[in-house]
């Protein structure tokens, strides 16, 4: 197999898309399991659901915002934002269900 016919194989667009799919997946299926979590136990709607589930878009912009100056640095960017997304995403997720438990017990009270 000729050089060119290798390099054919490594298309750099299709591995990219693959790429992205991968990483969609990996965030993807997490939030759809999240999202069916909320509405099985917490028994919100659907509305109420997927806003839970979309407070990970602005954590995901804190994240960024944090690693932002460790941009010379993407491995380390990278790691940052991850652990500020998950951290802001969990304090989020854990006032909404105080919120919540605040209003079941205000009800039954």
């Amino acid at each position: 197999m000729a050089l060119e016919e290798r390099a054919a194989l490594w298309d750099p667009v299709e591995v990219g898309i693959v790429g992205v799919l991968a990483v969609a997946g990996l965030v993807l299926v997490p939030l759809a399991r999240e999202y069916a979590d909320f509405r099985r136990s917490w028994g919100l709607g659907r509305a109420g659901a997927l806003l839970t589930t979309l407070l990970v878009l602005p954590s995901v912009g804190i994240g960024l915002a944090v690693a932002a100056p460790l941009a010379e640095r993407p491995t380390v960017q990278w790691g940052v934002t991850i652990a500020a997304a998950l951290t802001a995403y969990s304090l989020a997720v854990r006032a909404v269900d105080a919120a919540l438990g605040s209003a079941r017990a205000s009800r039954s009270g």
